[in-house]
């Protein structure tokens, strides 16, 4: 049986002398697993179609639940990720979370388009790649059911304007007065950020890491995920590397 899925490669291991796993985020079926064949020799046709960041419209050989790469169209394969150092950090971060919330079967079209719109930013864009990655991971946690409530104090719905606390525990953000014991205060332009970023508008770099650090809080914690490419991310964008890769 033959199967075409649009995907984007977020795993590429190397199996045998010549042949890579390929784990693909799908817009139909969720994370797929594939093998592509003879990828490693000099002058393979579908070398392209194994390398991470490879967006394609994939024409599988499946059978017995095993599937093969039998040919690939490309679409983008987001080639400037590859330029900088900040971008190509960013970018796996959205690799990452795909491969370790994304399971086969469970369709989530949502979480797809938001790494193709992440990916396409980040390649394409000059700057503001904590922000792009911000965004991704609010919209991307939402979907996987960790959704941060940005919408006022969690507990009384009133606006947040002064001294802002944060509830891994509820992913809520509340005023001074309705904070409850476990609420950590983080630093109102964190929030503020964070507030920006999701209603699609911008921030500077060091609240967008900011934002960042509290975004690897959350997960660690409520998600019980530690995810090593956004901790690396956020050293590289510490050390304000704008270094060409």
């Amino acid at each position: 049986m033959e199967e075409k899925l649009s995907g984007i490669v977020v795993s590429s291991v190397s199996y045998g002398e010549s042949d890579k796993i390929l784990g693909v985020l799908t817009l139909e079926k969720g994370v797929v697993s594939a093998i592509c064949k003879g990828v490693k020799k000099a002058g393979a046709k579908l070398k392209f179609a194994s390398e991470p960041f490879c967006f394609a419209e994939f024409l599988f050989s499946v059978r017995q639940n095993r599937r093969v790469v039998t040919g690939a169209s490309l679409i983008d394969s987001f080639y400037p990720l590859r330029e900088s150092v900040n971008k190509l950090y960013a970018a796996s971060c959205v690799l990452e979370f795909a491969k370790r919330f994304e399971r086969e079967n469970i369709v989530s079209p949502g979480l797809f388009l938001d790494a193709v719109d992440c990916l396409k930013n980040l390649a394409y864009k000059t700057g503001g790649e904590a922000a792009y990655l911000v965004r991704f991971y609010l919209s991307a946690l939402k979907k996987a059911g960790f959704g941060l409530e940005l919408n006022g104090c969690f507990k009384c719905g009133e606006q947040i304007t002064g001294r802002a606390f944060f509830d891994y525990r509820t992913g809520g953000f509340y005023s001074e007065g309705c904070a409850e014991s476990g609420a950590r205060e983080i630093k109102f332009s964190t929030y503020d950020a964070l507030k920006n970023i999701a209603s699609g508008g911008v921030s500077d770099d060091k609240s967008a890491e900011d934002a960042l650090k509290l975004i690897r809080y959350f997960i660690e914690n409520r998600a019980d995920e530690n995810l090593s490419a956004l901790n690396q991310t956020i050293t590289v964008f510490s050390r304000g590397s704008t270094l060409k890769a």
